[in-house]
C-alpha cells in the first residue's frame, strides 16, 4: 500500500477517536488530556459508533469457498477460473490450468498482483527476475509497472488463487501478438515509460511456505504492498504438538483445540475481534482451520479452502489438529485488530 494511503486511514481513524462528539466518557473514565491506560497495561478502551451489521455477503464473496466444491462445478475442465472475493478493495479467482497451457507475457499498468499457488507446477518469468518454478505453497508477487507471463509445467494441473486490487487493468508488449479485445472495447497501441517496480522487505518475487517451515525459518508477513497484505500463520491446536519440530521459529499454539470440542458457539454474540471497512480472509494452505464469524457460524476449512470474514464482522480463528494448520491471512493493507472487550 502506498504510503499516503495509510496515512490517510491512520488520520481518519485518530479523528475518529479523537472527535468529542463519537467518544461518550463512561462513569470512573480519566479526565480529558489524561494518559491513556489499560486494565493490566493492555490497550485503553475506545467506543466506536459505527459498528454496522454483520456477515454481509455478496456474490461472489461467501463466509467459506470448499475447493471440493469449486472442482465439483467444473468437473470435465482442466482450465477454469472461478471469482471467490470482490470487495471495495480488492477481487481474488480461484483458478486451475491444464500442463503446458502458457500465458503470455502482459503487465499490471500501475498496480501489483499476487498468485498463491496450491498444486502442480507453474513456471514464472517476471522482468528483471531469474526465471523460477512455484509449487505448493509458493506466493508469488508481481510488482507494478512489471512484465511477467507464467506456464503451467508438470505432470499435473495447476491450481492458484490469483489476487489483485478492485478493478486492475492489464496490457501487452507491443512485440508480442495483440490480444483479443474485451467486450465493448477497442483494441489500440499506447506507449509509456515503464520501470519495473522496487521490491522492499518483507515482499519478494517469490516465497515458499512450506520450504520455509522445513528449513525452521519463520513466517509472518510476507507481503506488504499497495492493497494486497498477506501474512501466513502456522500453528497446532495442541500447543507442545510433537510434530512441531521447530517451535523457536513460530508454530503459535491453538487455544485448547477444535471448536467442535468448545461450548456451543452462538453466532450473535460479541468476540474475537473486528476490522472496519475491509474484510479479512484466508486461504487453509494446510491441515484444517475453524473460523467463528458473526452472523454466519462456525466455518470449517482444510487445505485449499477460502475462509472470509465480511468487514465489521467479529471473528476468530481456530487452529485444528492432528498436526500443523496453516493460513494465509489476506486484506488489502496492515490493520489493527478492534478487539471484543465484553466481560473483561
Amino acid at each position: 500500500m502506498k504510503p499516503s494511503v495509510r496515512l490517510s486511514f491512520a488520520a481518519a481513524m485518530m479523528a475518529l477517536l479523537a472527535s468529542p462528539p463519537l467518544l461518550a466518557q463512561p462513569a470512573g473514565a480519566p479526565a480529558a488530556g489524561a494518559p491513556a491506560a489499560g486494565r493490566g497495561g493492555a490497550p485503553a478502551e475506545t467506543w466506536w459508533s459505527e459498528k454496522t451489521k454483520p456477515a454481509i455477503y455478496t456474490a461472489p464473496n461467501k463466509p467459506l469457498w470448499k475447493l471440493s466444491d469449486l472442482k465439483r462445478m467444473h468437473a470435465g475442465q482442466n482450465s477454469w477460473r472461478e471469482p471467490i472475493l470482490k470487495n471495495l478493495q480488492q477481487e481474488a479467482s480461484y483458478n486451475s490450468s491444464a500442463p503446458g497451457i502458457k500465458v503470455p507475457r502482459r503487465m499490471n499498468f500501475d498496480t501489483e498482483i499476487l498468485f498463491v499457488v496450491m498444486a502442480g507446477e507453474m513456471k514464472f518469468e517476471i522482468e528483471d527476475q531469474e526465471a523460477f518454478t512455484a509449487t505448493r505453497g509458493s506466493i508469488v508477487h508481481v510488482m507494478e509497472s512489471t512484465i511477467y507471463s507464467y506456464e503451467t509445467t508438470g505432470a499435473q494441473s495447476a491450481l492458484w488463487v490469483e489476487i489483485g486490487p478492485l478493478d486492475y487493468r492489464l496490457v501487452y508488449p507491443g512485440a508480442d501478438p495483440a490480444p483479443v479485445a474485451k467486450a465493448g472495447g477497442t483494441m489500440v497501441k499506447v506507449a509509456f515509460g515503464h520501470r519495473p517496480g522496487a521490491y522492499a522487505a518483507p515482499n519478494t518475487p517469490h516465497w515458499n511456505l512450506f520450504a520455509a517451515v522445513a528449513a525452521c525459518q519463520p513466517t509472518g508477513v510476507r507481503v506488504n504492498g499497495d492493497h494486497v497484505y498477506g501474512s501466513a500463520i502456522n500453528g497446532y491446536a495442541v500447543p507442545n504438538d510433537p510434530e512441531n519440530k521447530c517451535p523457536a521459529a513460530g508454530g503459535r499454539g491453538g487455544r485448547g483445540g477444535a471448536l467442535a470440542d468448545a461450548a456451543p458457539f452462538n453466532p450473535n454474540s460479541v468476540f474475537g475481534h473486528m476490522h472496519p471497512g475491509m474484510s479479512e480472509w484466508w486461504i487453509v494452505m494446510s491441515g484444517k482451520i475453524d473460523g467463528k464469524f458473526e452472523g454466519a457460524g462456525v466455518m470449517h476449512g482444510e487445505e485449499g479452502d477460502v475462509l472470509n470474514a465480511a468487514a465489521s464482522t467479529w471473528h476468530q480463528m481456530e487452529f485444528v489438529g492432528p498436526g500443523m494448520s496453516t493460513r494465509l491471512a489476506l486484506s488489502p493493507y496492515p490493520f489493527n485488530n478492534m478487539n471484543n472487550t465484553a466481560g473483561q
